[in-house]
């Protein structure tokens, strides 16, 4: 296959003799241009008839870049401030009442005159009409579904300076009501981003000229027979263009992508009807590499090359990326099926897979222009370091591009993934909103299931709870489960959760999975070491604790003058103030207000330290429990809110905790109380968590009492004679006189080394010299003061916390006094 760029202008010059090649013309980059018009208005005047004169009516136009997105060519042009800064996205709420047309000139190879000649979107956000040289192509709606126009008596193959081919893009402006195009665009709100809705061409566009029969799917589905040997089902999709039947020979040719291995190959002659046709194809591999998350095995890759000729011509190719792996789910051990239904442990090539993981808060920035492949990259090294095996994509976010899915193959990192972004909403109920959702859903499924990484679907996140009409939200999605059942084996989940109040009501049972967030949005209500244990689940797809990015971070996106004490754009950037107030006092015993800095670093600490309370306690209920979500690993703006690297991809202090929760090998201490009277006995429990499938024997831990000076106070070491594969034990009791004074803090090491000295676990703790039940009261005063402001104002109004900015009496307007949170003058 032959990759044309535009800009080289040696690849344009060409003898106008017929190839068999297929070429590829990219029209992505920055030779783009765009402006916007009220909408209606760009085609009375006539910007879909815009000609390749480039000194003519766009010469004014502003420059843009594809794939990107209109708020950051709007930024780059200088039209409106960055939306990150401050509250500058509430400047730009102009934006979405536009219409926004895009404009690429190009000229293409005389190679492609007399092929079938298509003109390709992989995705645009959300609607758009599109225009080739004056001519109408159509309509198309819905962000992530590839859509493709036949350009070939269209396209112009005279050629000028500039381009004879002028391509105009009517983006519609950005939809205003998330109902409305639910499932096919994610919600532009939530608890850390709720200004504008993103819009614009966020996938590549190109342009491809073959013969009249192409390649429209290729699906490579693997089935392990033995230790080293397997079966690939291929399934490959052709469109006819032709008037005619049409004899065809269609070759596929298997091979290592990432590794050296012969070349497995199958033919079929067969003969085609016009439009579409399927074609399924056997293949077996001997010697067969399988792929493996990365604490399980290693990440081999396979790609396989479609090849489809008549009388030896080439007609068309395409090569797909697949690994050699199988997931198959099986129930949780220790609950009924009266309490579980589902089957939650996902067992790939035969071994259980317990699901470390994180909510993938993505993409790397909300404006798809700014969220390059660098940071993408960035991010997945980082998720690695902190020991995640999983990433999970919920309903509050898009399917992710390509390249997302390729970086997570290749380290080995699974995914979790809902169908399509459904969330927290009421369902429209007319059938033309389900059909177009069920299409989108197929379309989704179908370009992405070649991944080995994605392991289990869901249908929607928080679908039930908050519905006006939860039953009919049930049906939909169980409709949606068996519309895409047909095109993937992977096991699919109607929502998440499945068993609070709502959940039961609807039938599911008890005991399947829950977002553990009561801590959060409990206020004092709840401490973490009478929480989490209380909760007996198969799945936590949820767990959610803020905290603050780090200090340099919040410079960049805080006006100076709002820094501290903290103004206005704090609570634009969703700071829950009483919430990081009583999370700090739980795990600190101190609010932590009296300073930026230190303010900041109490509730990264908070958050980590609830975090590893939490994570370590569900992991030791494997297999009962096969998998824990934190709430969020990321978010895609910057904001005060959850993530455990901040927008600008700083790790919190919180990103070590989580790190040392979720060692494959996890040497933990079991403790039911965080707070400790001074002279008390201290006690806990050492376990150990495996989720490597290797044993290790005649293993040492070795355990460490601190005072708050990190003074010695007694060190303890044991003998594990064997920590088997797969498992979690408890070793033995550990206990300590608590060092020490009322107000103070302790601390616990520990480590766990192989019979070769080798560290196999590190861990530590950080627990308080307090009275328990003096504190549980002091925190629920806290709790209750913040629950009396949200009657007022409602939980999701910031204004609550600044009073000038409620008009409260006796508080001074913005115009004398830069409004300051509540508490914190």
């Amino acid at each position: 296959m032959k990759n044309i760029s535009q800009e080289e202008k040696d690849y344009l010059q060409g003898d106008g003799n017929t190839s068999n090649e297929k070429i590829t013309l990219d029209l992505t980059g920055n030779n783009w241009q765009m402006e916007g018009i009220r909408p209606g208005e760009g085609e009375k005047i006539g910007f879909h008839e815009l000609n390749f004169d480039i000194t003519g009516d766009s010469f004014n136009w502003g420059f843009a870049k594809v794939p990107g997105d209109v708020y950051t060519d709007l930024w780059r042009q200088g039209r409106i401030e960055d939306p990150h800064f401050g509250r500058n996205s509430l400047k730009a709420k102009w934006v979405p009442e536009n219409e926004w047309w895009y404009k690429r000139q190009f000229d293409v190879p005389v190679e492609m005159e007399g092929k079938h000649i298509q003109l390709v979107f992989d995705g645009v956000d959300f609607g758009c009409d599109v225009w080739l040289n004056g001519e109408f192509l159509g309509t198309h709606e819905g962000m992530f579904s590839k859509f493709k126009f036949n350009v070939s008596n269209t396209i112009h193959f005279e050629r000028l300076r500039f381009g004879t081919n002028v391509l105009m893009v009517r983006l519609h402006p950005a939809p205003r009501r998330y109902s409305q195009v639910a499932g096919r665009k994610p919600a532009w709100h939530g608890d850390y981003w709720v200004a504008l809705p993103p819009t614009g061409i966020w996938k590549p566009v190109y342009i491809e000229a073959m013969g009249k029969v192409t390649v429209e799917d290729a699906y490579v589905k693997p089935t392990i027979l033995s230790e080293d040997t397997a079966k690939l089902n291929i399934e490959v999709e052709l469109k006819n263009h032709a008037n005619a039947s049409k004899t065809l020979q269609v070759n596929v040719e298997v091979e290592g992508e990432n590794f050296e291995s012969k070349v497995y190959s199958v033919s079929q002659e067969l003969t085609i009807s016009k439009e579409i046709n399927n074609l399924d194809l056997v293949l077996d591999v001997d010697n067969a590499k399988l792929w493996w998350p990365w604490d399980l095995g290693d990440q081999y890759m396979y790609k396989a090359k479609v090849t489809v000729t008549e009388g030896g011509a080439l007609l068309d190719e395409t090569t797909t990326t697949f690994g050699i792996r199988e997931v198959k789910m099986e129930h949780n051990p220790g609950f009924t099926r009266d309490q579980v239904e589902n089957p939650w442990t996902v067992m790939i090539n035969g071994k259980r897979h317990f699901m470390r993981s994180g909510t993938w808060g993505g993409p790397p920035d909300i404006f798809m222009g700014r969220a390059h492949k660098s940071k993408y990259k960035e991010l997945i090294r980082l998720a690695k370091e902190a020991n995640f095996n999983n990433l999970r994509i919920f309903g509050w976010h898009p399917e992710e591009i390509p390249y997302f899915y390729q970086l997570c193959n290749e380290a080995g990192i699974t995914v979790w993934q809902d169908v399509l972004p459904l969330a927290s909403l009421s369902l429209p109920k007319d059938e033309e909103f389900k059909k177009a959702v069920f299409e989108e859903a197929i379309a989704s499924v179908k370009e992405q299931r070649n991944h080995p990484c994605i392991v289990l679907l869901e249908g929607s996140e928080e679908l039930f709870m908050t519905a006006s009409d939860p039953q009919h939200n049930l049906n939909f999605v169980n409709e949606l489960g068996e519309a895409i059942k047909p095109y993937t084996p992977l096991y699919y989940i109607p929502s998440s959760p499945l068993s609070d109040e709502v959940g039961l009501n609807l039938g599911f049972k008890p005991n399947e999975s829950f977002h553990a967030n009561d801590l959060f949005y409990g206020e004092g209500e709840f401490v973490m070491e009478d929480y989490f244990p209380s909760l007996d689940y198969a799945v936590i797809p949820e767990l959610a604790i803020s905290s603050c990015p780090n200090v340099e971070s919040i410079k960049k996106f805080i006006p100076a003058d709002e820094i501290w004490p903290p103004g206005p754009s704090w609570g634009h950037h969703w700071t829950d103030f009483d919430a990081l107030r009583t999370l700090n006092f739980e795990v600190l015993g101190d609010q932590s207000k009296d300073g930026f800095e230190k303010f900041v670093e109490a509730t990264q600490i908070a958050q980590g330290v609830i975090f590893q309370y939490a994570l370590e306690h569900f992991r030791t209920r494997k297999p009962k429990t096969s998998a824990i979500c934190i709430c969020h690993y990321i978010t895609f703006a910057p904001d005060m809110k959850w993530g455990i690297v901040d927008y600008y991809q700083d790790k919190k202090l919180s990103f070590d905790h989580v790190r040392k929760a979720y060692q494959p090998v996890l040497l933990t201490m079991k403790h039911y109380n965080r707070r400790w009277l001074p002279g008390e006995e201290f006690i806990g429990e050492l376990w150990v968590v495996n989720d490597f499938y290797e044993s290790f024997n005649n293993c040492k831990a070795t355990i460490k009492f601190l005072d708050k000076n990190k003074s010695l106070v007694k060190e303890e070491s044991f003998k594990f004679d064997e920590i088997e594969g797969d498992s979690s034990s408890k070793f033995t009791d550990v206990s300590c006189k608590v060092p020490g004074e009322m107000g103070d803090k302790f601390y616990v090491e520990m480590t766990l080394v192989d019979a070769k000295g080798n560290i196999l676990s590190e861990n530590d703790y950080l627990l308080l010299v307090a009275d328990k039940q003096k504190d549980r009261k002091e925190l629920r005063v806290i709790g209750l003061e913040a629950f009396d402001i949200k009657q007022k104002y409602g939980w999701a109004n910031y204004f609550r916390y600044y009073p000038s900015l409620g008009a409260e009496e006796g508080s001074k307007e913005a115009d004398e006094e830069m409004p300051i949170a509540r508490g914190f003058k």
